[in-house]
C-alpha cells in the first residue's frame, strides 16, 4: 500500500483506533438495543445486553490471537468473525438515530426501527455469507503482440484455506477451473489463512483435491503474506503432493513464455530478489509473465519491461464499504481488474476465496480466465 492512507493502515496507531471504534460500536449498540427493549416492552435489559456484548468482545479479542487447534477454537473464531461483521454494519442503527432526530419520531416508532435495523443487519450478513461462497468467472482478453500465439490461463488468488475455506469449497473451485480447459493455472499467493491445518489427514485431502486441477502446462503458485514461511517442511510437502510448482524468486521456462514467481512484498521484502536479476535468466523472445501476490509489485515489473503481471491480495475490499477504503489505500491502478502500465499488462484478482470476515457484499469470489494473444 503506497498511498499515505494505505501506509497508515499498517501502523499500530490504526490497530488501536480500530479497537477503540469497535468498542464504541458495541457500547452504542448496547444502548440502542436496550432503549428499544425498554420503550417497547417496559423492561430494562441493559445489563444482559451489555454483558453479552462484552463477552463477544472478549471472545473476539481472544479468537484473533488463537489458532485452529480444535473444534472449540474454530467455533469461537467463527462466532467472533460474524460478531465483528455485525459491529461493522452497526452503522444502520446510527442511520435510524439520524432519521429520528431529523423527523422527530416517537419513541415507539424509533424502537421498532432500531430492532428492524438490527434485523436488517443480520439479513445483510446472511446474504453476504451465502454470496461469498459463490464463484464467478471473470474473463479478460489481452493482446501482447501479433505473432499469432494464443493461450488460456486461469488465475486463482487468495484461497485462504482454513477456517472458512475447506474441502467442499475447493472441490467446487477445482471443478469450475477444469470446465474452463486452461492450458496453465497460476495461484498468486495466500493459499492458506495464516497457518497449515494441524490435521495431516486433512492436509493430504486438500492436496488431493488441488491435484485434480487440469492444465497441460502445469499449476504454479507463489506465497502471500498469510501463507506459512517457505522454510516450513509441511508446506513444501503439501505443494509437492498437490502437484503445484512453488516459484519463490525463480523463473520457469515454459514452451511459449517465461513465468517468474516472486517472494511477497509484505513480510518478505528483505528476501525479495530484484526482478531485473530474475529477468536476466528469461528468454526475452518469449512473453514474460510475472506472478506476484501484491499489486504494488506492478511498478517494478513495468520498469523491467515485463509483458504481464498477475496479482491478488486486495480482495477488491471484499465487502462494502471496505472496497472503497481498499481502493483509496492501494490507489485505483493497483486495486482490481485489468490495467496497462506502459507496455506491461496487469490483472488483479478479487480473490477466489475470502478470509477473517466471512462475507462478500459488492464483490465476488472469482476465477479469472485470461485469453492472451501475442
Amino acid at each position: 500500500m503506497e498511498t499515505k492512507f494505505g501506509k497508515f493502515l499498517t501502523t499500530a496507531a490504526f490497530a488501536k483506533l480500530f479497537l477503540l471504534l469497535l468498542t464504541a460500536a458495541a457500547v452504542y449498540m448496547g444502548l440502542r438495543l436496550g432503549n428499544a427493549v425498554e420503550w417497547l416492552f417496559g423492561r430494562q435489559w441493559y445489563l444482559p445486553i451489555f454483558l453479552l456484548l462484552l463477552a463477544l468482545l472478549l471472545l473476539l479479542a481472544y479468537a484473533q490471537r488463537a489458532g485452529y487447534g480444535n473444534r472449540m477454537l474454530r467455533c469461537c473464531k467463527r462466532i467472533s468473525a460474524y460478531f465483528l461483521c455485525f459491529l461493522l454494519y452497526d452503522v444502520l442503527l446510527l442511520l435510524v438515530d439520524l432519521a429520528s432526530l431529523l423527523l422527530s419520531l416517537y419513541r415507539i416508532l424509533r424502537a421498532r426501527l432500531i430492532l428492524a435495523a438490527a434485523g436488517l443487519t443480520i439479513a445483510l450478513l446472511f446474504y453476504g455469507s451465502i454470496h461469498a461462497g459463490r464463484l464467478e468467472t471473470v474473463v479478460y482478453s489481452l493482446s501482447m503482440g501479433n505473432r499469432g500465439e494464443r493461450a488460456r490461463l486461469v488465475l486463482l488468488s487468495d484461497l485462504h484455506i482454513g477456517l472458512f475455506i475447506g474441502e467442499v469449497y475447493l472441490s467446487r473451485l477445482t471443478a469450475a477451473v477444469n470446465r474452463l480447459s486452461p492450458e496453465l493455472v497460476v495461484i498468486s499467493g495466500d493459499v492458506f489463512d495464516g497457518c497449515l491445518p494441524s490435521d495431516d489427514n486433512l492436509l493430504h485431502r486438500i492436496a488431493a483435491i488441488l491435484r485434480q486441477l487440469e492444465a497441460p502446462e502445469g499449476v504454479y503458485a507463489v506465497l502471500g503474506n498469510h501463507d506459512p514461511a517457505i522454510t516450513d517442511p509441511r508446506l513444501r510437502r503439501f505443494f509437492e503432493e498437490a502437484n503445484i510448482k512453488l516459484l519463490y524468486n525463480e523463473a520457469a521456462a515454459l514452451p511459449r513464455y517465461t513465468l517468474i514467481g516472486r517472494a511477497g512484498i509484505v513480510d518478505m521484502a528483505d528476501i525479495r530478489t530484484p526482478l531485473q536479476d530474475l529477468m536476466e535468466t528469461a528468454d526475452r523472445e518469449k512473453p514474460t509473465i510475472i506472478l506476484d501476490h501484491d499489486p504494488q509489485g506492478i511498478r517494478e515489473a513495468a520498469a523491467c519491461g515485463a509483458d504481464l503481471v498477475l496479482c491478488g491480495h486486495t480482495h477488491k475490499g471484499q465487502f462494502f464499504p471496505m472496497n472503497l477504503l481498499t481502493k483509496w489505500a492501494n490507489g485505483p491502478a493497483y486495486f482490481y481488474g485489468q490495467g496497462l502500465h506502459g507496455r506491461t499488462h496487469s490483472v488483479i484478482s478479487a480473490g477466489s476465496g475470502f478470509f477473517q470476515l466471512p462475507i462478500r457484499i459488492g464483490t465476488n469470489s472469482e476465477i479469472v480466465l485470461i485469453e492472451a494473444a501475442w
